[in-house]
C-alpha cells in the first residue's frame, strides 16, 4: 500500500486527469482514481525493478531508485515524451496519454531508467536517444509500434548547413546497419568518455555520431556486390539493366535494393553539381610548426566546405573550398596564400580542373564478407605499370568542368538549394517554395535535362574506414597512380588544368599503413598523407549572391575582409610564437 499523503496526491492528479475529454471519460465511470494510480505505481515499481537487473547486467551501470510517487502533470511540464523521472525528488511524473497507454508506460519506465543511469558529462540529447533506443528494444511489438511513432515526432534540427540532427532516424541508422549489440557499444564508449573526464555536448555529440555510424561494417553478399557494382558504374541504369549486368532475376534485385536502402548501405540522392552552376572547388594543404593547429586559418573562410586533420606526413590539414565563380573571390585565395607565406606557413592550393571516381570489387570477399587487398601484388602491378607504360592504354574516367549556360533565375537557385540540402521529394519543394505542381516540375525538367540536377547511388558502411590523400605534382606520376587506382576499392581523383592530382582513397582497417608502405617499395615521386575524419565547414549553397540580370556570382565582400582580417593576425601571431619559440628551448617545449 501507498503512504497516505501519496495516495491522496496521487488522486488529485487523477482526478485532473478524469476530467481530460474524450477519451478519459471511460476511466472515470469505470476505474476510482485512487484504485487506478496505485496500480500504475505497483506497475512502476515492478517496470523499475526489473529493469534495473537488466540495465545492471547489460550494460553495468548502477540505477537510481524505485520513484517514490507517480504524478500526472500537464504537458507542458514534462521534458521527454510520455513522462520524465526526477531524480532530485524521486518522482516519475506522467502524461495523460501515458496514463492511458497510448504512450506505453514501459517505454517511459524503460527509457528514464537508463537516461538516469548514465553519467552526467552526456549531454541530455545522447541520453534520450540512447534510452529511448533501449526502451524500444525492450517493448513487445503493439508498444514499441506506438513508442516509434511517438519518437518519430522530435522535430528535426539542422546543426549546419550540411549536417542535420533527427533524434529517431540517428538511432534508427545505427540499428539497421548494426543490430542491436551496436547499442551496448555505443554506451560502453560514452560511459569510458565520462570515466576519463571527457564530457560531450550537444554539437559534438551530432558530431560523434555522425562520424561512428560510417564505422559500422555491414556485410554484403555475392549478389549484393554485383548489384552494387553494376549501379556504381552507371548511377542512371534500371533494375532490369541491372538485372541483365549482374546475371540476376529483376524481382530479386528489387529485392536486394531495397534491403540494402533499409539498412542505409545503399543510397539514391539527388545533389547539385557545382562545376555546373560556376562554382569552383579548392583544396588548400597546410603546414605551420608542428605544435601548431593550422586549421584555425581557414576555419573563418566563408567558402570553406570541409577539412581534415593529415596524420603523417610533411602537411598537416587538408581543406576544401567551394568558391563561387568570381574574380574578388578567386582573388582571396591569392591574398591567403601570400599572407601565409610570408608569415612562414606552407601552403599549397590545387584547384579541381576535372574529376573521377574509380569504384572496384574485386578484391572484395562476400564468402567472409571482407576486404582483402593482395599488397604484395599490388607492388608488382604498379612496377609493370611503369615499365610498359601501361598507363597510357587506359582511359581517362576524369571529366573536365564545365559550366552551363542555360538562364538561371532566384527560383532556379532556391530549388538547387533545397536539392543541395537534402529536401528533393514535390511535396517538401512546393511546401518550402510555395510554387504550383506544373511550375515545378517544368523547373526541375529543365535542371534535370540541363545537368544542374543529378541522381546518384552511394555506399556507404561496407568496410572503407580509412581514407588517405595521394598528391602527384608530375604528369607522368599521374598518370601511373590513376592507373594502378583502378584496382582500389574507392578513389576519388581530382585533377588541376596542368594534370596534376590530388586522390583521395577509401580503405579497409589497416590499409592507410600497407598503402603507405607499398607506395614507398614503388618510389614514386608522390605525397601520402593518411586522413582523419572530415570536419564539415559553415558553407552553404549561396544563392542570395546569384545575380540573375548578369547571370553570375557577386562577393561576399563583407566577409572576405572579416575572414582575411582575421588570417593576417592569426598568421602573424604564429609567426610571433615560432621565433619565441626557436630562441627558447623552454618555452618550445612548453608549448608542445
Amino acid at each position: 500500500m501507498l503512504p497516505k499523503t501519496q495516495v491522496t496526491d496521487l488522486s488529485t492528479r487523477a482526478v485532473i486527469v478524469s476530467r481530460h475529454a474524450g477519451k478519459h471519460e471511460a476511466l472515470k465511470s469505470e476505474i476510482h482514481p485512487i484504485h487506478l494510480m496505485t496500480d500504475i505505481y505497483s506497475r512502476v515499481s515492478k517496470l523499475w525493478l526489473d529493469c534495473s537487473k537488466m540495465i545492471t547486467q547489460r550494460f553495468g551501470l548502477e540505477v537510481s531508485p524505485i520513484p517514490k510517487s507517480v504524478k500526472v502533470i500537464n504537458a507542458h511540464n514534462i521534458e521527454r515524451i510520455g513522462g520524465n523521472y526526477n531524480a532530485f525528488g524521486k518522482e516519475l511524473k506522467i502524461h495523460p496519454d501515458t496514463l492511458q497507454e497510448t504512450i506505453p508506460l514501459a517505454g517511459v519506465v524503460y527509457r528514464e531508467c537508463l537516461f538516469n543511469a548514465f553519467p552526467p558529462e552526456l549531454c541530455s540529447e545522447a541520453k534520450r536517444d540512447l534510452a529511448s533506443e533501449f526502451a524500444r528494444q525492450m517493448l513487445k511489438r503493439p508498444d514499441r509500434i506506438k513508442w516509434v511513432q511517438e519518437w518519430q515526432t522530435i522535430p528535426t534540427q539542422r546543426v549546419r548547413t550540411n549536417l542535420q540532427y533527427n533524434s529517431y532516424n540517428l538511432m534508427n541508422w545505427i540499428y539497421a546497419l548494426g543490430g542491436s549489440s551496436e547499442l551496448d557499444s555505443i554506451v560502453h564508449e560514452f560511459v569510458c568518455m565520462a570515466r576519463y573526464g571527457k564530457s560531450l555536448d550537444f554539437d559534438e555529440y551530432v558530431e560523434y555520431m555522425n562520424l561512428r555510424t560510417q564505422n559500422i561494417v555491414v556485410e554484403l553478399g555475392q549478389a549484393d556486390v554485383k548489384i552494387v557494382d553494376a549501379l556504381l558504374k552507371d548511377p542512371t541504369a534500371t533494375y532490369r539493366q541491372v538485372a541483365e549486368v549482374s546475371r540476376l532475376s529483376e524481382s530479386w534485385v528489387c529485392t536486394r535494393i531495397n534491403r540494402l536502402k533499409r539498412k542505409y548501405v545503399l543510397m539514391n540522392f539527388a545533389t547539385a553539381p557545382f562545376s555546373r552552376i560556376g562554382i569552383r572547388t579548392f583544396y588548400v594543404l597546410l603546414a605551420g610548426p608542428s605544435w601548431s593547429d593550422p586549421s584555425k586559418l581557414v576555419t573563418h573562410c566563408p567558402f570553406l566546405y570541409d577539412v581534415q586533420s593529415i596524420l603523417n606526413g610533411p602537411w598537416q590539414i587538408i581543406a576544401r573550398l567551394a568558391v563561387p565563380d568570381n574574380i574578388e573571390n578567386t582573388r582571396s585565395l591569392d591574398q591567403m596564400s601570400s599572407i601565409l607565406n610570408s608569415n612562414g606557413i606552407a601552403v599549397d592550393v590545387a584547384e579541381t580542373y576535372s574529376v573521377g571516381i574509380s569504384n572496384s570489387f574485386y578484391h572484395y570477399n562476400p564468402k567472409i564478407c571482407r576486404w582483402e587487398i593482395p599488397w604484395v601484388a599490388m607492388r608488382g602491378w604498379g612496377h609493370r605499370i611503369r615499365k610498359e607504360s601501361l598507363d597510357q592504354l587506359v582511359e581517362r574516367i576524369d571529366v573536365p568542368a564545365k559550366t552551363s549556360d542555360v538562364y538561371l533565375d532566384s527560383l532556379d537557385m532556391s530549388i538547387l538549394a533545397l536539392i543541395q540540402k537534402g529536401i528533393t521529394s514535390t511535396r517538401a519543394l512546393r511546401n518550402e517554395l510555395s510554387i504550383g505542381q506544373t511550375n515545378l516540375s517544368t523547373r526541375m525538367k529543365k535542371l534535370r535535362s540541363d545537368g544542374l540536377i543529378r541522381s546518384i547511388w552511394n555506399v556507404l558502411n561496407i568496410g572503407l574506414v580509412e581514407r588517405v590523400a595521394i598528391r602527384a605534382t608530375d604528369r607522368k606520376s599521374a598518370d601511373i597512380l590513376d592507373t594502378w587506382s583502378r584496382e582500389l576499392p574507392r578513389a576519388f581523383l581530382r585533377y588541376e588544368e596542368n594534370r596534376n592530382l590530388l586522390m583521395m582513397t577509401d580503405l579497409p582497417a589497416g590499409g592507410s599503413t600497407r598503402l603507405m608502405d607499398t607506395l614507398r617499395s614503388l618510389r614514386w615521386p608522390v605525397t601520402v598523407s593518411p586522413l582523419s575524419s572530415g570536419i564539415w565547414g559553415h558553407w552553404k549553397y549561396p544563392e542570395s549572391m546569384w545575380n540573375v540580370e548578369r547571370q553570375g556570382w557577386q562577393s561576399p565582400t563583407d566577409e572576405i575582409n572579416t575572414w582575411l582580417n582575421q588570417l593576417r593576425e592569426e598568421s602573424e601571431n604564429l609567426a610571433v610564437e615560432t621565433s619565441s619559440s626557436s630562441r627558447s628551448p623552454h618555452v618550445s617545449r612548453r608549448r608542445r
